[in-house]
This record gives C-alpha cells, sequence and structure tokens, in this order.
C-alpha cells in the first residue's frame, strides 16, 4: 500500500483564472489524484492513466450579484437545465500541476497536467449562496516525459 502512496511527489501547481464578459474572476484549480501506467513502449515511452480533478471558486462582480439577489437558492442536488446565459471569455490563464512519477521498473517521469478554460456560462434564474451558478468547459492537456535514469 505504501508503494501507491509514495509513487508521486508533488512539483509545482499554479491556479489559473478566467475573467468574464460580465466583470466576474473564476479561479481555476487543478489536481493529479493518481497516475498509473498502462502501457510500457508506445511512441511516447509509457503511455499513462492520469486520473484528476478540477475546482473552481467564483468571484462575483456587483452586477452579477444584484441579477440574483431576489431569484431564490438553488436545491441541493437538483439541476438547472434552462436559463443559461453563454458569456465571453475577456482573459485567461490555464491552472496547472506537475507531479514526479517514480517506479523502480520503468524510471522517473514529469508528468504534466493543464487544464485551460474554453467556454463559461451562468444561470440568473438561481443563485448559490448569495452569486449566480457559473459553469466552465475545459479541455485538459496531459504530457509527461522521461527524467533521470531507471532505478
Amino acid at each position: 500500500m505504501s508503494t501507491l502512496l509514495n509513487n508521486i511527489s508533488f512539483r509545482n501547481s499554479v491556479r489559473g483564472y478566467v475573467k468574464v464578459s460580465d466583470g466576474s474572476m473564476i479561479i481555476l484549480r487543478a489536481a493529479i489524484v493518481d497516475v498509473i501506467p498502462l502501457q510500457i513502449s508506445s511512441p511516447f515511452g509509457v503511455e499513462f492513466n492520469v486520473n484528476f480533478i478540477v475546482g473552481i471558486s467564483v468571484h462575483p462582480s456587483e452586477g452579477a450579484l444584484n441579477e440574483v439577489k431576489d431569484k431564490p437558492i438553488l436545491e441541493p442536488g437538483k439541476q438547472v437545465n434552462e436559463g443559461w446565459i453563454e458569456l465571453e471569455i475577456d482573459d485567461k490563464v490555464s491552472a496547472y500541476e506537475e507531479v514526479i512519477y517514480k517506479d523502480a521498473k520503468i524510471g522517473e517521469y514529469l508528468i504534466r497536467l493543464e487544464i485551460e478554460p474554453i467556454m463559461a456560462s451562468k444561470n440568473t434564474q438561481f443563485k448559490m449562496r448569495q452569486e449566480p451558478l457559473y459553469t466552465l468547459r475545459w479541455t485538459p492537456k496531459i504530457s509527461w516525459h522521461k527524467i533521470g535514469e531507471k532505478t
């Protein structure tokens, strides 16, 4: 069990952001949870399955807060299918995390997960706590390269 928990060391993690057309800012964080080698020989060396999660934190503008001040709070577990407004992305910086994966058989690899935000939307029919409900569409970019020698 300790081998499974000690095969990854965290090298670098940088939060990204999205500034959207309603003046709000969305902070973005990527986290690698686990790395599993799938295939030892490929055109890219080892092939990896990288398990990850992404989280966002919304910092709404004053105007966005005013849009939902009299709207009902979204009930837990309820989904919203109507009322979405697509927002333009005015500025963005991708979030990324890098880990070093170590294995006695295959060596050491630097693995990088980058999350690029590509679309943003909000719903003003309901609110989450006091702010509008925002969502992002993003694309993962996963790459790796061998570092060091086999151990």
